[in-house]
């Protein structure tokens, strides 16, 4: 039997990943990976009260960074690399180009989990990224 609550209802339909959310030990290293490294592009965040934070665009989607202590309520990086973990894959057209970037900067890169084209980094708050050609 399904729940009849999840039965489909055009009014909910979505469209595109507007934004991902990460919670990061140090705005300013964060930055320097997701801005510097990755090449995002920062935004305009507006006034919300609570900890330092800022928004960056990535393509068709944003990166909402908020610096804030990693405990039960804000969670934790997984501790090491399960595909089924919580993570965000961005999409990049020369995968061993961008593996060999990283390598380059000292980067440490998690291996492909399966056959499938793909590999995993850390951002500096342990934050898991994949990078698939797909």
């Amino acid at each position: 039997m399904t729940d009849s609550r999840f039965a489909p209802d055009p009014r909910t339909r979505v469209g595109t990943v507007h934004h991902v959310s990460f919670r990061v030990d140090d705005l300013d290293a964060a930055l320097a990976f997701y801005e510097g490294l990755l090449a995002c592009e920062r935004l305009a965040r507006p006034p919300i009260p609570g900890p330092p934070g800022a928004w960056l665009q990535a393509g068709a989607t944003q990166v909402h960074l908020t610096e804030y202590v990693a405990d039960d309520a804000t969670g934790f990086p997984p501790g090491a690399l399960i595909p089924y973990a919580n993570h965000v894959a961005f999409h990049t057209d020369d995968l061993a180009a961008a593996e060999a970037a990283f390598r380059e900067r000292g980067i440490e890169i998690l291996g492909a989990t399966s056959d499938v084209a793909q590999f995993f980094v850390r951002d500096p708050s342990g934050n898991m990224i994949e990078f698939s050609p797909y």
